[in-house]
């Protein structure tokens, strides 16, 4: 589907593969206008981005519009392979106090 850049400058894959598994994990993103889109402003342009439990990072971006306004997207990815999932989340808090920030949107 496509090769994108995190803001680390490292090269992730966002594949049809991972949106077919956010679909069926995920029902209600179908909600969403253009998820391929949303994931991927999610990854090139996030508001934070945390450590994850495995290794991976994950990429939280607020939805300013829509069915999600006010809630987050999260894209767990890997620096230099792919997207895993994403989700909506209500808050980041919680990844605020308990993860490592890694970065933010200044």
């Amino acid at each position: 589907m496509g090769s994108l850049k995190s803001v680390f400058g490292s090269k992730v894959t966002l594949d049809a593969a991972v949106i077919k598994h956010v679909l069926k994990r995920h029902p209600e993103m179908k909600g969403l206008r253009d998820l391929k889109g949303s994931i991927s402003l999610t990854i090139t342009s996030p508001d934070f981005v945390f450590e994850g439990r495995y290794g991976e990072n994950i990429a939280a971006r607020r939805i300013e519009a829509g069915a999600f306004k006010d809630k987050w997207m999260m894209a767990p990815y890997e620096e230099y392979g792919r997207v895993k999932t994403a989700f909506i989340a209500s808050k980041v808090e919680k990844l605020l106090k308990r993860g490592i920030l890694l970065w933010k949107r200044e």
